[in-house]
């Protein structure tokens, strides 16, 4: 008899009361907590770093205010990125609880002794892809299929499977293509800015000509431009980390095959009653 354990207890967003987006997705509730507090850790870093190099470019393009009279766009590009960070971060955790319960059930011989696993350990099957598998193939043999019906109906699932998986990505996806349009917002409205600053700046200086304002507003159009260079260096690093995970996911995914084929292969007729 093995030991019960639920295995829902594991997933990051049921150990903190709030319930499961579903399978492997992040829900976006769950992620802003984690965001606020990532960010407030970034920006306090920043201020440390602020204190022992000041005035330094790299750190004060991500403050707003300041010398450069900077938008409010740099810390929501900041605060955006570390909310498509958490849920990142939350989808590999819940992709390494999907890919445990796997491996807990192919060490097993038998179908058997996968189904008394999943109904002794699993609480919601619905939540877990090896879970939902496993009963599916139970299913299919019940009906006592032909191979061609099997291969049809496991294709389908498998591909039920890969459409849950790329809408799990759908909010990560849209953070990242919103974080560099909030980048170029953030420079147009600086270029506004400094143009329509060029005839004040030129009358302060008494029209002594292009030259002499020349300085003042390039360096406008410089704190401009830090604003889309922020947006696309953090889009670039939440891409990058949004790739190895969806690789991650379609390698799980591919060794969920591995499991309906086995157990279709294997099936008995007492797993049902074992599984009851």
């Amino acid at each position: 008899m093995n030991k019960k354990f639920d295995f829902t207890r594991l997933d990051c967003e049921e150990r903190f009361g709030i319930a499961s987006a579903g399978m492997t997705a992040a829900g976006k509730f769950a992620s802003f907590i984690p965001g606020v507090i990532l960010t407030a850790v970034f920006y306090g870093i920043l201020s440390l770093l602020r204190l022992i190099w000041s005035n330094t470019v790299f750190i004060e393009m991500f403050f707003p205010g300041g010398a450069g009279n900077r938008t409010l766009i740099p810390a929501l590009t900041v605060f955006c990125a570390m909310w498509c960070f958490s849920m990142i971060v939350m989808k590999r955790s819940k992709i390494r609880v999907q890919q445990k319960l796997f491996k807990a059930l192919m060490a097993l011989p038998t179908v058997a002794e996968r189904v008394e696993f999943v109904g002794q350990n699993v609480v919601d099957k619905n939540e877990f892809a090896a879970a939902k598998i496993l009963m599916q193939s139970q299913a299919m043999e019940a009906k006592n299929l032909a191979d061609s019906e099997k291969t049809l109906l496991i294709d389908s699932f498998i591909g039920d499977l890969e459409k849950a998986s790329d809408s799990s990505f759908i909010n990560i996806s849209a953070f990242i293509w919103a974080i560099p349009v909030l980048g170029f917002i953030g420079t147009v409205l600086g270029l506004a800015k400094a143009v329509g600053n060029f005839g004040e700046l030129a009358s302060a200086n008494g029209g002594s000509g292009f030259q002499a304002v020349l300085p003042q507003v390039t360096g406008g159009l410089a704190t401009a431009f830090e604003t889309t260079l922020t947006a696309l260096s953090l889009a670039l690093i939440l891409q990058l980390l949004s790739s190895f995970i969806r690789h991650a996911e379609e390698l799980f995914l591919q060794q969920l095959k591995l499991l309906l084929n086995d157990t279709s292969e294997n099936s008995d007729p007492d797993c049902e009653t074992a599984g009851s």
